[in-house]
């Protein structure tokens, strides 16, 4: 048993303030482009080639086939509310 009382050797620390201080940033937050694709509700290659069209990088995280690829939450929220909606 550790000093702690629990026998978890790895715990998170929560601030007593309520906050969640173990969550990153909003402007780190990133997203799939299979999210972004179902809240456009459209193809991953369509939101693919409009999140190229808009300037928007993805993020590589990892290498090879087990790598992942991402979007900024922000860049992708900016863009968002930047387009013309038609109704």
């Amino acid at each position: 048993m550790l000093k702690n009382g629990s026998d978890n050797p790895i715990r998170r620390q929560h601030p007593k303030d309520g906050s969640d201080a173990c969550a990153p940033p909003e402007a780190f937050r990133a997203v799939s482009l299979k999210a972004i694709a179902d809240l456009l509700d459209t193809t991953r290659s369509s939101a693919r080639r409009w999140l190229k069209e808009a300037g928007i990088r993805p993020i590589s995280l990892g290498r090879g086939a087990k790598g992942a690829i991402r979007y900024r939450w922000a860049d992708v929220e900016a863009w968002l509310k930047s387009r013309q909606y038609v109704e």
